[in-house]
């Protein structure tokens, strides 16, 4: 039986003891990370807000990480010419002197008919005079319409002026947070896609988790199925969240497929972009 020197006992310990350390210490950190799939939350959609027409930017209403509301303001462009055509329109449309005024003059024409009538009945009168009281109460019928149809006309033009300057505020389409600001007031804005975006918008509620599976999990996979999602740290808490859809189409080169999950986010309290562990049942 061989025995080892005396030296070597001190030195077998500290090996021994500096292993054990370090079993110790990554232990831990091993028991602490969620067993499920890697995963990435993300915002459920991102909107580069961007002007309809060309105008000089007057303010702008929301600025990198503040929270939006769905039809809150978002830019103001300079409106003056507009705001001024607008109001133009408007009172042309809410003027009636053209259709009182044909109405007066077709209740005229059918008196000054109906008395040349009964006064051609009588033979008071000659045919002659009754058809021309017909033929000026139809051409009194056709100013009445003619002038109901300028009437209609301003009344359209008006809601096209409005349109035109309804394009001057730029509103938010959704609820969520401003994650860019690249425009500022006093720049020119356009719909180019050739320059940045005013804003850059993302909706947080719900966040869309992103899961990539092997496809052995295919056919265990269906919509509806509780997920329980763990964020990575700093972030704390386990949310559960139902799988929304499944892809249809699967990467024949990896052999994975994806599936969404929509994490509800009322609160706001999870940010987008990180990443996370899925648990899905049977899995």
């Amino acid at each position: 039986m061989t025995r080892r020197p005396h030296c070597m006992r001190p030195l077998l310990k500290l090996s021994w003891l500096a292993g054990a350390l370090v079993a110790l210490a990554a232990g831990p950190a091993a028991a602490q990370k969620p067993a499920g799939f890697d995963c990435l939350i993300e915002p459920s959609q991102t909107l580069d807000i961007r002007s309809p027409v060309t105008g000089l930017i007057e303010r702008v209403h929301a600025t990198r990480g503040e929270a939006i509301r769905r039809g809150a303001p978002l830019v103001t462009l300079e409106s003056t010419v507009e705001r001024a055509a607008a109001e133009l329109s408007r009172y042309r449309a809410g003027t009636s002197g053209g259709i009182q005024q044909a109405e007066a003059r077709l209740q005229f024409a059918e008196k000054r008919l109906k008395r040349r009538a009964n006064l051609a009945e009588d033979q008071y009168t000659s045919v002659q005079e009754r058809d021309d009281a017909e033929g000026e109460r139809d051409i009194a019928r056709a100013e009445l319409q003619t002038a109901r149809e300028v009437r209609r006309l301003a009344e359209l033009e008006s809601a096209y002026a409005t349109a035109q300057l309804g394009q001057r505020v730029l509103k938010s389409p959704i609820d969520g947070v401003v994650v860019e600001q690249n425009m500022h007031a006093g720049e020119l804005a356009d719909a180019s896609e050739a320059k940045a975006a005013i804003l850059k918008i993302a909706q947080t509620n719900p966040l869309r988790v992103r899961l990539i599976l092997p496809f052995v999990h295919y056919a265990r996979v269906k919509p509806g199925m509780v997920a329980e999602i763990t964020p990575e740290p700093p972030l704390q808490g386990r949310y559960q969240a139902a799988v929304t859809s499944i892809d249809r189409v699967v990467d024949a080169a990896s052999g994975t497929f994806q599936v969404r999950i929509d994490l509800p986010n009322p609160k706001g309290q999870l940010p987008g972009g990180t990443k996370c562990r899925a648990v899905l049942p049977g899995l």
